[in-house]
C-alpha cells in the first residue's frame, strides 16, 4: 500500500464504499417487493379458479398514507380500481395508466410508485385472466425500508471518513518520516 499513490487508495476506498452502498440498497429495495409477489400471484390464481372477488380481499380497509400492512388493489381492462382493501385519500389507489402498459407487455411490472410526497409505496402489478379483473396489484409503504437505506448510508459515508482520515494520517506521517 506504501506504493499506491494517494488519489488511488481514495479512489479504491471510494468505490468500495459505493459498491457497498449500492449492493445493500438493491437488496433492501428489490426483497421489499417479495411479499407483493406471493400476493399479487396467489390473488390472481384464486380468482381465475373461480373464487369470487370479494372473498380474495381483506376487509378491513387499510390508509395507504399511514399503514405498513400490504394491500390489494384489482383493476379492470382499462386500469381502473374494481376493488381494494386500500384507501388513499378516500378513493381506492390509481397507479399511473403506463404502468399497465408495462404490464401488458411483460405480464407482471414492479414498480414504487409515489402518490404523493412522503408517501411512496412498492408494487407489484400482474395481469391476470379473470373477468372483469384484468390487473391485480398489491403494494405496500416502502418507508422502513427507506428508513434502513438512510441509515445505513450514514453507516457507509462515515466509515468512508475514517478511511480517508486514516490514510490522510498515514501519508502524513509518511511525509514527516521521509522529510528527516
Amino acid at each position: 500500500m506504501k506504493n499506491l499513490p494517494l488519489l488511488t487508495m481514495v479512489a479504491l476506498v471510494t468505490v468500495i464504499m459505493l459498491l457497498i452502498y449500492g449492493t445493500v440498497q438493491q437488496v433492501y429495495r428489490t426483497g421489499l417487493n417479495d411479499p407483493q409477489i406471493q400476493i399479487a400471484r396467489d390473488i390472481s390464481l384464486q380468482l381465475e379458479q373461480g373464487k369470487p372477488v370479494d372473498a380474495a380481499l381483506n376487509n378491513d380497509p387499510i390508509d395507504i398514507t399511514k399503514s405498513l400492512s400490504p394491500f390489494i388493489v384489482l383493476y379492470d381492462a382499462q386500469g381502473k380500481p374494481l376493488r381494494s382493501n386500500a384507501f388513499f385519500e378516500g378513493k381506492m389507489p390509481q397507479v399511473p395508466g403506463g404502468v399497465f402498459e408495462k404490464v401488458k407487455q411483460n405480464g407482471e411490472h414492479e414498480v414504487s410508485w409515489q402518490p404523493r410526497k412522503g408517501v411512496r409505496m412498492a408494487m407489484v402489478i400482474l395481469e391476470t385472466n379473470a373477468a372483469p379483473v384484468k390487473f391485480v396489484a398489491a403494494g405496500r409503504s416502502m418507508l422502513e425500508v427507506e428508513k434502513r437505506t438512510g441509515n445505513m448510508m450514514m453507516m457507509v459515508f462515515i466509515a468512508w471518513i475514517i478511511c480517508l482520515a486514516v490514510i490522510a494520517i498515514t501519508a502524513a506521517f509518511n511525509f514527516l518520516k521521509r522529510s528527516k
